[in-house]
């Protein structure tokens, strides 16, 4: 069966790559699950890149639902925008799009459109690390992940206490504390290093989101009070670009300390 995401993907990459598939659909991707429900893309941080995606979605009718208009300058905030639309065979698709993904530097991020040679789908090295979120269902995903890395990186990211009593003894220079601690044979001190390890990652996820949720309130209860057809594309994009101006902040946002 067609996935309608990785279609997707190649209309929006039909001039140029400018979208790269992430996140749900990565993983499905890289065989590691079967489906996800929605799709998320890195955009290239351009005029062009959002004004292709636009157009796209325009052409299908899609509408935006509760996020910021997709444009260069809340992009380069990290932000991100959200659309759905209905395809020919009534099914509902979501589109998500952002540019600036978390724990991946920019050097990472350009490598991702300018190199023809790969897919455009994140791989799996930065997949694990965008993968290390407050969401407790993602940590096991990281473990299956990181089997695909060489032994050095699976061991550095793996969240697999097995794995890692595995791959310590082979590589006595991690310095990492569940590798410290599987290199004694002690299991239950691998599962508390990596269950430490796991809550000060999604602590900093969740800090980091913290910040855009309350920053975005004001925008988000004005964007809740507008009708759905006021969101459909290409009117709401305008509306939304109103909206963001007025109340919600374009720069980059600092968790709390």
């Amino acid at each position: 069966m067609e996935n309608f995401y990785f279609a997707l993907t190649e209309e929006f990459n039909r001039s140029g790559r400018i979208a790269v598939l992430g996140s749900g659909q990565a993983v499905v991707w890289h065989r590691l699950a079967i489906m996800s429900k929605d799709g998320d893309w890195i955009l290239r941080e351009t005029v062009a890149a959002c004004a292709r995606v636009l157009a796209v979605l325009g052409e299908r009718g899609a509408r935006y639902r509760s996020g910021a208009p997709l444009d260069v300058e809340w992009l380069a905030g990290g932000w991100s925008s959200h659309f759905e639309f209905f395809d020919d065979r009534g099914r509902r698709v979501r589109c998500d799009f952002f540019s600036r993904p978390p724990r991946l530097s920019p050097a990472e991020v350009e490598a991702l459109f300018t190199d023809a040679d790969e897919p455009p789908v994140v791989g799996v090295d930065a997949l694990v690390r965008m993968k290390q979120s407050q969401r407790a269902k993602d940590y096991a995903v990281i473990g299956e992940l990181a089997r695909r890395l060489p032994a050095e990186r699976e061991l550095a990211l793996t969240t697999d206490p097995d794995r890692i009593l595995a791959l310590a003894p082979l590589h006595s220079g991690s310095e990492r504390p569940a590798a410290r601690a599987g290199r004694t044979g002690d299991r239950l001190a691998v599962v508390r290093a990596v269950a430490e390890e796991v809550d000060e990652l999604q602590r900093r996820d969740r800090e980091r989101l913290e910040a855009y949720e309350n920053a975005a309130e004001p925008y988000l209860a004005a964007v809740a009070k507008l009708d759905r057809d006021d969101l459909a594309l290409p009117g709401g994009h305008r509306r939304l670009l109103d909206l963001a101006a007025r109340l919600l902040p374009a720069r980059p946002l600092e968790a709390r300390s």
